[in-house]
């Protein structure tokens, strides 16, 4: 039997993974636990690495450190760790957080500045 914080972690994954399915990414699914390199908590968005935290304490340093570990070991072009907002499970309100360089990368694709 799973330990109460596995359970809030994939409860939270799994509301994750909905709401990218609600929002058009209908690939999107819970990564299985026990990989050798960890990829992310989330795939079946080509390209993009989510890392999903629901901790009591934000730890923004080390989440960022695992992304971009994990973003390497995804070969992933870009990703986010996705924050529980303490209060809701309402995902839309959650945090997405990268790294500036990311959110840069990403408003340059998208044809913002230069």
């Amino acid at each position: 039997m799973s330990t109460p914080s596995k359970r809030k972690g994939d409860d939270h994954e799994r509301r994750i993974a909905a709401y990218l399915v609600e929002n058009g990414w209908v690939h999107a699914e819970r990564r299985k636990a026990g990989a050798t390199l960890d990829k992310g908590d989330l795939y079946g968005i080509l390209g993009v690495c989510i890392e999903a935290k629901n901790e009591k304490r934000i730890d923004l340093a080390g989440y960022m450190k695992e992304l971009e570990v994990e973003m390497k070991n995804s070969k992933s072009d870009t990703g986010a760790a996705v924050v529980k907002k303490r209060g809701t499970l309402d995902v839309g309100e959650y945090y997405a957080v990268m790294p500036m360089k990311i959110w840069i990368q990403l408003l340059k694709k998208a044809g913002y500045g230069k």
